[in-house]
């Protein structure tokens, strides 16, 4: 920094053991600096719940997005399934040998052999013939899969009446804790 030799006054003070600096009076004062400190504290605070709160958005989103995609799997292999119940022309009905709310055993034709199948809820799995070790899906919520029967017009009947034609599916799972989603589909049974 070069000093004007006019100026030499404002910035130094001669004395008898030498020269010194003359302190810059235009600084902060501590009341300054603890009032910047404050506000800073405020804003940092608010911008961590902000983005806390954006994390917990992004979280659940993604949570939302995995149970819709895993409840579209298990809706599609339990429509691939109940799609292939067989019409058994004897009894005039679907081989549908039980039906309730949670559970259905049927017969349905895979690649040209007739086998028998149940689909049910088990605690928080929806199986096939029982097998825990292979669920269809997993993290269903309480109660969380219900078949209904209707026949060609929407009417409710029973899951053996000769009249069923149509199988409702809702199936409920746990996206979080305490935060549920309800997926519905039906299947028309062909001849």
């Amino acid at each position: 920094m070069k000093i004007d030799s006019l100026d030499y006054r404002r910035y130094f003070r001669i004395k008898r053991g030498g020269v010194t600096l003359i302190p810059d009076q235009r600084g902060f004062t501590m009341i300054e600096l603890i009032v910047v400190m404050v506000i800073l504290g405020i804003l940092l605070t608010a911008g961590f719940f902000g983005l806390k709160q954006a994390i917990d958005g992004y979280n659940l989103a993604q949570a939302n997005s995995m149970s819709t995609q895993k409840a579209q799997n298990a809706l599609d292999r339990i429509t691939i399934e109940l799609s292939r119940i067989v019409y058994n022309s004897s009894l005039a009905r679907y081989a549908i040998s039980a039906g309730s709310g949670t559970s259905i055993t049927y017969t349905a034709n895979f690649g040209g052999s007739d086998e028998t199948h149940t689909i049910d809820l088990n605690l928080n799995l929806i199986r096939l013939d029982t097998d825990d070790t292979k669920p269809i899906i997993d993290g269903v919520a309480a109660n969380g899969l219900q078949f209904s029967y209707a026949d060609g017009n929407g009417n409710p009947v029973g899951a053996t009446s000769p009249d069923m034609r149509l199988v409702g599916i809702a199936l409920t799972v746990q996206v979080i804790a305490g935060v549920t989603r309800t997926y519905n589909t039906r299947v028309t049974l062909q001849q």
